[in-house]
């Protein structure tokens, strides 16, 4: 019984990273790219706002996931609600851009017909010399750059930009609201059903890794990625997760309280009087805040190093993520929690290292690796602490407390700072991509530092591990 209940919670974490996964790779690079590469030429500041809407939902939802599964709702039933919504908003995000992108390619290729290159067509000539661009002189280069970037900023240009950006962060804005409820209760009925959270959760999320790792692989073969076609592939494979989330196992709300403040879960804010727990959800922010320099633009900085099909490439940190969390249960995470969550801290640095050497063996040997290393040991031991932390009637409530945090405020923290950072070290579309990884290399040692002086573990709750363990 045990083996079916996390055989099936394992093909829901699948599919809704599949979901999730489809679009979030890829989606920077198709915004920003021309219009005749299949772009939609977004300025850097919109595309930190479209990623930031992921940031925005988390704030506004995860303050009423308490609220439907600790104490209204069965926690499956309002998955399949948000898997639903999550899946309809894609859908739309997808007909939105197809709509806009012929207006956009009409507005751009009109704003480049009076510009020249070498007496040529700035287009034409690009189009031309595109498959031995990199062994032009370095005069025609950059006489070629100026002007693509003359044709990039023409007012004209960029207020097309504009009139697709509107609806479409309105769009992801809704989707993201969805999103965040589901990434929240898909922990919480794992978590609720798991005879031993501790060691089965690892092994039952990494298959959330495994569905990102699939659908990344598939991308370029099921969908042209320099297109809406992602949205449309995310969308369908959201309404799977919602039809699935209905034949999960019952997990009925816990909370009895009837106060509207204990039906808000703000009990679990009790939590805060531990300093280690204010250790812990200070440096999950800050980790939050310096990742969307990979999340957003990681697909970008690797296409600029003229690594091939680097969607490909980034299902390495997934695969690492997989062998990581099959590892978890065998490296006495009870015990150990504090040490295996500095390891996640210290792969963030090293990624930082490798991307500010910037070539494409330090990326693909190091970096890119590092992302899913660090990303398992801190936040998938983290779930199993915060579990172990809250009490059982208000584990939702903690688990959202620590979602607005980590994946809310953090991220749009972090999509307002990388997108300053990448639009200070952007000319055109060149980017100083080591200059860009500088502060949040140096970052992330620092709060490793500090998570290592700072954060232990009550004795009492250390000594209630042991003994379990």
């Amino acid at each position: 019984m045990t083996v079916l209940v996390r055989t099936r919670l394992s093909a829901m974490m699948f599919l809704f990273y599949a979901s999730l996964g489809a679009w979030a790779v890829t989606t920077g690079t198709y915004l920003l790219e021309a219009p005749t590469l299949g772009g939609l030429c977004f300025a850097t500041g919109q595309v930190g706002w479209i990623y930031s809407t992921y940031a925005l939902g988390g704030m506004l939802a995860n303050p009423i996931v308490g609220l439907l599964a600790d104490r209204l709702f069965p926690a499956q039933r309002v998955l399949a609600v948000a898997s639903m919504l999550c899946g309809l908003m894609l859908l739309a995000a997808g007909a939105w851009c197809q709509h806009s992108s012929p207006h956009v390619e009409q507005v751009y290729r009109s704003a480049a017909a009076d510009v020249r290159v070498q007496g040529e067509p700035v287009l034409e000539y690009e189009s031309r010399v595109r498959p031995y661009k990199s062994t032009l002189p370095p005069e025609v280069a950059e006489e070629l750059r100026e002007a693509l970037d003359r044709v990039h900023e023409a007012p004209a240009v960029r207020a097309a930009a504009a009139e697709t950006f509107l609806p479409l962060f309105l769009i992801m804005l809704l989707e993201s609201i969805a999103l965040h409820v589901g990434l929240t209760l898909t922990t919480v009925i794992s978590l609720r059903n798991l005879p031993d959270p501790a060691h089965e959760f690892s092994r039952t999320r990494m298959w959330g890794t495994v569905g990102w790792v699939v659908v990344g692989w598939l991308l370029g073969v099921l969908v042209n990625i320099r297109s809406p076609e992602p949205f449309y592939l995310a969308g369908i494979v959201a309404i799977l997760v919602s039809l699935y989330a209905l034949t999960l196992p019952h997990t009925p709300p816990r909370g009895h309280g009837k106060t509207l403040r204990e039906a808000f879960g703000f009990p679990a804010f009790r939590l805060f009087r531990d300093r280690s727990f204010i250790v812990f959800v200070s440096v999950a922010w800050v980790v939050a805040v310096f990742n969307q320099f990979y999340g957003v633009y990681g697909h970008k900085m690797l296409s600029d190093m003229k690594i091939p099909e680097p969607e490909r490439w980034m299902t390495l940190g997934q695969i690492v993520e997989v062998a990581v969390m099959f590892a978890i249960p065998l490296l006495s995470p009870k015990r150990t929690m504090k040490w295996l969550m500095l390891l996640g801290l210290l792969g963030y640095g090293l990624r930082g290292i490798a991307l500010m050497v910037g070539t494409q063996a330090w990326a693909i040997g190091l970096a890119i690796p590092m992302h899913g290393w660090s990303f398992a040991f801190y936040f998938i031991v983290a779930a199993t602490y915060i579990d172990r932390e809250a009490p059982p009637h208000l584990r939702a409530s903690a688990q959202a407390i620590v979602s607005f945090i980590a994946s809310g405020f953090g991220p749009w923290a972090g999509n307002m700072l990388a997108a300053y950072f990448v639009d200070r070290h952007r000319v055109g579309e060149t980017v100083d991509w080591p200059a860009v990884w500088l502060v949040p290399t140096i970052g992330s040692f620092l709060v490793m530092l500090a998570f290592l002086i700072l954060f232990q573990p009550p004795p009492e709750k250390q000594q209630a591990q042991s003994t379990k363990a």
